[in-house]
């Protein structure tokens, strides 16, 4: 999955984000709404690492998640 598809379907995605990263509160969801970079920023504050950290979890969470009923 890219992050392409994330942001063109958030409402849905949001849930795997969610319970992915557990420390994102919904208002932390209606925030990012899709942008990678407000994602990024959140999980700093929330996780406590840095830039590059989060960006390392952000391209984790893309190689390991597919959409919610794809087939692999």
């Amino acid at each position: 999955m890219n992050w392409t598809e994330i942001e063109g379907d958030w409402p849905e995605m949001k849930a795997l984000v969610k319970s992915h990263w557990s420390r994102l509160s919904e208002a932390d969801l209606a925030r990012i709404e899709g942008d990678r970079g407000r994602l990024a920023e959140i999980l700093c504050g929330r996780y406590g690492h840095g830039a590059e950290e989060a960006e390392r979890m952000i391209c984790v969470f893309e190689k390991e998640f597919r959409r919610p009923g794809a087939v692999k």
